[in-house]
């Protein structure tokens, strides 16, 4: 029942297509003539940019979308960009058994988790720079999603956008500097929606999940969505055991003119003995590796997440040229628990392991309004679009450590649980940080040559402002408040319907550092931290199959305390250069392809020798690699098989860069079997196994607040059963 104008019944079948080219167009249709000005709301070939359920739909092969939302620039075609972004669908979350947001990432070549996936939360790496899960957004709009982890089977598309993205979303708590990660919420769709599947999780993890969807009215105007799952049981490593309840609706209203959206949800998630990173002793060259099911963790310690979030979000089409638009969304989260620290790994596989607490808690309340439209100047089409953003931050963090305690990772030990006492109990403690960050944001993509050349000119005005207080006084200890203008630059020459070449200039944006306490300019707060890149790359779509080829250098400041004068500051950078090879899609009949390669160099760049000028950067492997294969066997009707290989190199863990994990590699084999039923409501079987050769490795090196390394997760057997009502 969505709208039907003139114009977008002329927009349609060019955006199912696959293609934003409007050739062939009667330049009549629907145009005002306004000296010298042309208002038109046809002559843009740019599908109209849209939030809510108009999404792109997907590619050929169904696993990845023809275009994703782009933040305030609302839906985009992949061809018609000049970023490269990847929609992961609602049918390769399903088709993978994907349990988290890591899991959907796990497909793509570059990015990599650098948190075990054994642990409470999900961390990233993409394009060689840190992502922690809290810098998700949802919808659009930062600080609404669950900050640990979140559920897949809640999502219509996962979106993963490579490069810096502070023009696109503004700053984010910790900044995106190597790219950023958007969940679009399942919402009503046209056809109504009953399933219930079943799911097990070795070694003992069972649970159950349920969509509903529904639209009603005369016109189908009103729609309703609910998701709800629960599981609990035993994980595959010893000890480990998991619980995770939640429940996640979504209400719409489309009427002609004025659509409104509301997505609500909540979520309670408890892993006892759960993994963290570890750290490797100095002078350790060969380093060790557990056994896969082994915990490094005690039964005792664990980890409780809770989450409450919703979202509004509205839109009014003040012309069919010109829509306004405004979201607001609240959320709050609590995390509390015990958790191990592998520490001081030796080569002998000895290690201490720290006992520490980290309860923290959040109120977040995030919102924005803009509006965005189509126009022209002589020869010139304009798609633009002007946002102001906010984002209010209500942060309690705090942590003690517990106690330590020796053992080995061939032949760990199991301890008493220590005294707890001493943790802090956040009902009694004030906010720690209060994070305010505010942005106006403005975009104008201008055509050329019937759209076949597109230029992109924008910026954003960005705010960034903290305070510090003491958890007992409540006294300010800190305060930072600066200003900082991030431009943007891209353009896009569709050579033909199906070719198109692209560039970029982008930045990220972070708040500026301050001097540790070691430094003897400590409390020194310096100006934001600007990370920038410079990207090309050439996009085609084959018809039944797309390939992308990009080429990207970012450069991000580092911050370091000179050993000999013990001063800190902003010296040298990280330098990451790389090219990307992406497919996706059915090159062949019954055969679906996804994944691709990754080559990366990534190195300290500008400092003196001291520093570690022309080491390779922590955590930057030379190479990710990602081969998904499905098979539709002709033998068997609605039988298919499916392959994952991912392909990590060897990362260094240290900056001298004499300590290193090797490099590995991970096979998951798959099938599913589908039987259809004469009401046309089918049952669909599914199995998995994850690392099917039970490899054990180290799977990532990181610095910063996630440093050490992660290992990979054992072989986890995956099944799962669909009804469809």
């Amino acid at each position: 029942m969505l709208r039907r104008t003139p114009v977008r019944a002329m927009l349609l079948p060019l955006v199912f297509a696959g293609t934003d080219l409007a050739r062939g167009q009667d330049q009549e249709t629907d145009t005002i003539v306004l000296k010298p000005i042309v208002l038109t709301g046809s002559q843009s070939g740019i599908p109209e940019p849209r939030y809510g359920s108009e999404l792109l739909p997907p590619a050929a092969g169904g696993q990845v979308a023809t275009g994703s939302q782009l933040g305030f620039l609302g839906n985009r075609d992949a061809l018609s960009t000049p970023f490269n972004v990847t929609g992961y669908t609602s049918k390769l979350i399903a088709d993978t058994q994907a349990r988290s947001v890591a899991d959907v990432a796990a497909n793509d070549p570059s990015v990599r988790t650098i948190f075990p996936r054994s642990s409470y939360r999900d961390v990233y790496s993409i394009r060689g720079f840190n992502l922690f899960s809290y810098n998700t957004g949802f919808d659009g709009l930062y600080g609404i999603a669950p900050k640990q982890r979140y559920p897949a089977e809640f999502a219509e598309r996962i979106e993963i956008l490579k490069g810096p993205d502070t023009f696109i979303n503004g700053v984010s708590l910790g900044g995106s500097v190597g790219g950023a990660i958007n969940i679009i919420p399942k919402r009503a769709t046209d056809e109504p929606v009953t399933s219930i599947a079943t799911r097990y999780i070795s070694d003992g993890n069972y649970g159950s999940n349920v969509d509903f969807g529904r639209r009603f009215g005369s016109t189908k105007q009103f729609g309703v969505r609910f998701n709800g799952l629960i599981n609990g049981g035993d994980l595959a490593i010893d000890d480990q055991s998991e619980r995770l309840a939640a429940a996640a609706l979504s209400l719409d209203y489309q009427g002609d003119d004025f659509r409104l959206y509301g997505d609500f949800g909540v979520q309670k998630h408890h892993i006892n003995a759960p993994d963290w990173t570890a750290t490797v002793a100095p002078g350790i060259t060969a380093i060790p590796v557990p056994g896969s099911t082994t915990s490094l963790s005690q039964p005792w310690a664990g980890f409780r997440t809770q989450d409450v979030y919703g979202v509004l979000r509205a839109e009014y089409d003040l012309s069919d040229s010109w829509t306004a638009f405004g979201a607001f969304g609240i959320s709050t989260t609590e995390t509390n628990g015990i958790y191990v620290q592998p520490g001081l790994l030796k080569a002998n596989g000895d290690y201490t392991g720290l006992i520490r607490s980290f309860p923290s808690s959040g109120t977040h309340y995030s919102g924005q309004i803009g509006i965005r439209g189509q126009f022209a100047t002589g020869p010139l089409t304009h798609n633009a679009t002007i946002a102001l953003a906010r984002w209010n931050q209500d942060l309690k963090v705090t942590g003690s450590t517990l106690g330590s305690f020796r053992s080995n990772i061939f032949s760990p030990v199991s301890i008493t649980r220590p005294d707890t006492s001493s943790i802090v109990d956040l009902d009694d403690i004030h906010d720690t940080a209060r994070p305010r960050y505010t942005s106006l944001a403005f975009a104008d993509t201008m055509g050329l040559f019937d759209e076949r050349l597109l230029f992109t000119i924008g910026g954003r005005w960005q705010n960034i402002a903290n305070a510090s207080f003491n958890a007992v006084s409540g006294e300010e200890t800190s305060s930072y408040d600066r200003w900082k203008f991030s431009p943007a630059l891209g353009a896009v020459f569709k050579a033909s319907e199906h070719l198109s070449f692209y560039g970029n200039y982008v930045e990220a944006l972070q708040q500026g550092s301050s001097a540790p306490q070691d430094a003897i300019n400590y409390g020194e707060t310096f100006a934001p931290a600007v990370s920038r890149q410079l990207e090309a790359g050439v996009k085609v779509d084959w018809g039944t199959w797309t390939t992308s080829l990009g080429i990207f250098q970012i450069t991000q400041p580092n911050g370091l305390t000179d050993p000999a004068t013990h001063i800190y500051s902003v010296a040298g950078e990280q330098r990451n250069r790389g090219i990307e090879l992406n497919v996706a899609g059915e090159p062949i009949d019954r055969v679906r392809l996804l994944g691709g390669i990754t080559l990366l160099d990534g190195r300290v760049a500008k400092a003196d020798d001291e520093r570690g000028d022309g080491n390779k950067a922590i955590g930057v492997p030379n190479y990710q690699i990602n081969l998904g294969l499905e098979w539709d066997t002709p033998f068997v009707d609605n039988l298919t098989l499916s392959m994952r290989m991912i392909s990590t190199g060897a990362q260094f863990v240290n900056a001298s860069n004499s300590q290193k994990i090797d490099d590995w590699t991970r096979l998951d084999v798959g099938a599913r079997y589908t039987i259809e039923r004469s009401n046309g409501k089918p049952i669909t079987f599914r199995l998995a196994v994850e690392n099917v050769f039970d490899k054990d490795y180290w799977a990532s090196a990181s610095s910063g607040q996630a440093s050490g390394i992660s290992r990979g997760a054992p072989r986890t057997l995956l099944a799962s059963t669909t009804f469809q009502f």
